[in-house]
């Protein structure tokens, strides 16, 4: 199953989950209720466990999409850029861990060993990455111009706020 649809059905469980937690009362009047929510927060911990067991399971399959997250909404995406998390973030892996795996490999590559890893990019597929990067920076540019400038119009009070603030 691909993690995009464990997410979904994840979510979909998380909600139900947080309803019935929403369900009880704050502050349990009772042995029963107090026993539920126990397990109910029990049961939201796990659930989140269990994300964060597959979510490393898929990262090693596949980390690039884990960090792209598909099936994050445009909310969530927007606040990865946010804090930092650039598309062009991933070339910058990409030659960290190929620097480091050349290097640790560089004796068994000059003797023809492969080990088909990112230690074993062609120049012409180091090449091509970088090509993948100056353009992925472009667009990051532009994205960040266009924040830039949408920041600087500001927020425009209305003219409702004007009678707010006469009154």
């Amino acid at each position: 199953m691909s993690f995009q649809r464990f997410y979904q059905t994840w979510y979909d469980q998380l909600k139900d989950v947080i309803r019935q937690l929403s369900q009880v009362p704050r502050q349990p009047t009772n042995d029963q209720q107090h026993e539920l929510y126990r397990q109910l927060v029990q049961k939201v911990m796990s659930h989140y466990h269990e994300f964060y067991r597959v979510k490393s399971s898929a990262a090693k399959n596949d980390v690039l999409t884990i960090f792209a997250a598909p099936w994050a909404t445009s909310l969530e995406r927007s606040l990865h850029w946010i804090t930092g998390w650039r598309p062009t973030t991933a070339y910058h892996l990409i030659y960290t861990e190929s620097s480091i795996l050349f290097e640790s490999h560089i004796i068994d590559i000059l003797q023809g060993l492969r080990y088909g890893d990112l230690g074993d990019l062609s120049p012409d597929q180091l090449a091509r990455v970088s090509e993948l990067q100056c353009e992925a920076v472009q667009e990051e540019n532009a994205i960040s111009d266009e924040l830039s400038d949408w920041q600087a119009r500001g927020p425009h009070p209305s003219p409702f706020s004007y009678k707010i603030l006469i009154a």
